[in-house]
């Protein structure tokens, strides 16, 4: 066998249904039929009683049914991409078999992999686990020893203190490194392990962007685009893009994905263009110039590779200063990963709209268009920074731009508000993607099913513009299927977590909750048309 053969790809027969469903009626069904919680109340899947909100008690809701899409997706590499790994591949010093092993264990090593603690919840930590272990302690060192050996004895006991710390540290998880890639073996074994799980990662979020057909970048920068799985999920969204810029600071990953973007040249036929792409780029660090801008920037799994929480806002900052429109955040499913991407999206939020006082005054009083009311909203120390950008928005002359520390942020997916998150912190809004994995060895993964894997992962789009009024989506966070019903929480943009149930009497509304996935933006149009309660802001 060949090195060429060890080369494969197990692709099980797929079972997807296309199921769909078109409806242009409309229907009106009673609250009787919903219910709905609080943002931060915990739902039983086991609980029979339905519970309103009070402030919605009596609403009837009215209902519109989008069409829905087949209920199982796979995100698979392109051919071009597998032909690619393996040409790649095959070029290592090392065993095809040897490195898919390598793969292997490096995978179940990045699945455990924790987000990175702050430093001082860290050093918190140890401090507690020293007091501990101090407090256990039974011999204390006499003042004679002290004397006697220098300080020798107390060096000793803190050197071993300072082990026995470490190592309860590292049982605890808290052993967070960077990752690191250093040699080519190593990059192929990464290439292996997370080519096709960050691909199917990547497609499934590029998929959001069904909402806005229109939209076609022309430039894209992948930062830490690792073996490439960004470009050939951009290029398969988008294949007329013009350029694509691909940023890591590993030199090892950037060359193996160099050699897996390399044409393949009949002798004679060469063009003077080695890659797949025209107009590919390959960097180790983003360009200083802030001038050089990009339509779409998407950072996959790299907040994970910061330990600093202030680091991490630089890097995002830097980034969102590069975009022209669209920000794409990718993590791992982990709550603190999650935490992570909130944290960028509340820093984005909370600076586009926090307004540089002191460049608007100036710039209006330039123009000579400063007014009274400017005046006194900028000196109203009752307002908040957000009251005031609105109300500053409003009366600024038309034509101005109130400015802001950083160009105004809106969430264009998941998250159908730009408000706080009902999860909060401890529960993670996770999406799943499922694909077929890639192996070097001949042989099936142990977490394939029906020759598919599945990957979980979290993510955030934020687009560089105001929200535009009435522009929000519903998420499906959970779907349950049962017998003949449906129970949804969704996620809503002005009443937090809601409770949706549906049955089979409720026909073809039934049949489009039933054909979505978890991560899913709801196929129903909701909207209040009569409510009992005075902050309904549907009214």
């Amino acid at each position: 066998m060949t090195k060429f053969e060890e080369i494969g790809i197990f692709s099980g027969k797929s079972k997807n249904r296309h199921n769909f469903c078109e409806c242009v009626d409309e229907c009106k069904v009673d609250s009787a039929n919903f219910t709905q919680r609080g943002a931060r109340e915990k739902i039983s899947p086991n609980s029979t009683n339905l519970v309103f909100l009070e402030s919605v008690k009596n609403s009837i809701h009215k209902f519109r049914i989008f069409k829905a899409v087949n209920s199982r997706k796979e995100f698979n590499l392109p051919q071009k991409a597998i032909d690619g790994l393996r040409n790649a591949v095959v070029t290592c010093d090392r065993p095809a078999k040897q490195l898919q092993n390598e793969a292997d264990q490096l995978a179940n090593k990045l699945e455990q992999r924790r987000f990175p603690e702050s430093p001082e919840k860290l050093k918190k930590v140890r401090d507690e686990v020293k007091k501990k272990l101090k407090s256990g302690k039974k011999g204390e060192i006499s003042d004679f020893d002290k004397e006697a050996f220098g300080g020798k004895v107390q060096e000793a006991q803190n050197y071993e203190l300072r082990n026995e710390v470490d190592r309860i540290m590292k049982k605890a998880n808290f052993n967070w490194k960077p990752l690191e890639i250093t040699s080519k073996e190593a990059a192929a074994a990464y290439s292996l392990a997370r080519l096709a799980p960050n691909y199917a990662e990547i497609a499934r979020v590029l998929e959001e962007f069904n909402r806005i057909p229109d939209f076609k970048p022309e430039t894209v920068l992948d930062y830490g685009s690792g073996s490439g799985a960004g470009f050939w999920a951009t290029t398969s969204r988008w294949p007329d893009l013009k350029e694509i810029t691909m940023v890591d600071l590993s030199d090892a990953i950037m060359k193996f994905s160099m050699d897996s973007l390399r044409k393949e040249t009949d002798a004679g036929s060469d063009d003077g263009r080695p890659f797949v792409h025209n107009n590919i780029n390959f960097r180790r660090h983003l360009i200083p110039s802030l001038n050089t801008t990009y339509d779409v920037i998407i950072a996959h799994r790299m907040l994970c590779e910061i330990g600093s929480s202030e680091t991490r806002l630089q890097m995002i900052e830097s980034l969102w200063k590069r975009t022209n429109r669209f920000l794409i955040l990718i993590e791992s499913s982990r709550s603190e990963a999650f935490g992570g991407i909130l944290e960028a999206r509340d820093f984005l939020l909370t600076q586009g709209t926090l307004v540089d006082y002191r460049r608007l005054l100036k710039t209006l009083e330039e123009k000579v268009m400063l007014s009274p009311k400017v005046v006194r909203i900028v000196e109203d120390y009752n307002l908040s920074d957000y009251e005031k950008f609105v109300l500053l928005n409003e009366a600024v002359p038309p034509g101005e731009v109130v400015p802001t520390i950083l160009p105004t942020a809106t969430v264009m997916a998941p998250c159908p508000h730009d408000l706080g998150c009902p999860l909060g912190v401890h529960k993670a809004c996770t999406f799943s993607s499922r694909y077929q994995p890639i192996r070097a060895d001949g042989r099936r993964s142990e977490k394939e099913a029906d020759g598919t894997e599945e990957t979980k992962f979290t993510f955030m789009i934020l687009e560089k513009a105001p929200r535009k009024i009435n522009a929000h989506t519903e998420r499906i966070l959970k779907n349950r299927k049962l017998g003949g019903h449906v129970t949804c929480d969704v996620c809503t943009a002005f009443r937090g977590i809601q409770r949706v149930t549906l049955s089979k009497k409720h026909g073809e509304m039934y049949t489009a909750m039933r054909t979505r996935r978890d991560g899913d933006v709801l196929p129903i149009n909701l909207r209040t048309v009569t409510s009992s309660g005075i902050f309904d802001v549907d009214n």
